[in-house]
């Protein structure tokens, strides 16, 4: 892998990241993709794949299920929501040490405070055992690594339903006046 490519390619994602965010205070919105992934190999791959599909939301990434948690509590470093959104889609490795995406899938159930998020559990092992147990710990999808932009462009259509509830049961939760 060629590490000045992966740098900039993080550079980029960095640049597009801050100039949502700039867009965002003046009222602009867009799905914030978390990714959440231990492996710099991986990371690089899953980006490249983002970049070369028509996917143009910000992404951020965090290198651990522990991280993870953090940033969805808004504890520790990612207080300021402003610079740390709660994303809408989570690309989550199972395979981490310490706190694995299992992990994270099932403190999640437990959450009561997050609101509706696509849960995209990804691993090297996709036997049925290891895709039964992500679905049972609350994954939305599970898709194989490596992902290539074709893979999520292909998610993304399939879950476009989950986006339209989505908007309705934000709808639906104003109370009128």
């Amino acid at each position: 892998m060629d590490r000045k490519r992966m740098f900039n390619n993080t550079g980029l994602i960095r640049q597009k990241n801050s100039e949502w965010l700039a867009n965002r205070a003046t009222g602009s919105s867009g799905r914030v993709i978390l990714i959440v992934e231990d492996s710099e190999s991986d990371i690089f791959f899953l980006l490249r794949a983002f970049s070369q599909s028509s996917l143009t939301n910000p992404v951020f990434v965090v290198r651990n299920g522990a991280e993870a948690i953090s940033w969805l509590s808004g504890n520790d470093s990612f207080r300021n929501r402003t610079q740390y959104p709660l994303p809408s889609i989570v690309f989550l490795d199972l395979s981490m040490p310490v706190v694995s995406g299992y992990d994270v899938l099932r403190w999640k159930q437990e959450q009561t405070f997050l609101p509706q998020i696509l849960w995209v559990a990804v691993s090297n092992a996709d036997t049925p055992e290891k895709i039964n147990a992500a679905y049972h710990a609350g994954a939305s999808a599970f898709l194989p690594k490596p992902l290539s932009a074709h893979d999520i462009e292909k998610l993304l259509r399939d879950h476009e339903d989950f986006w339209v509830r989505k908007k309705i049961e934000a709808a639906s939760s104003v109370v009128l006046h």
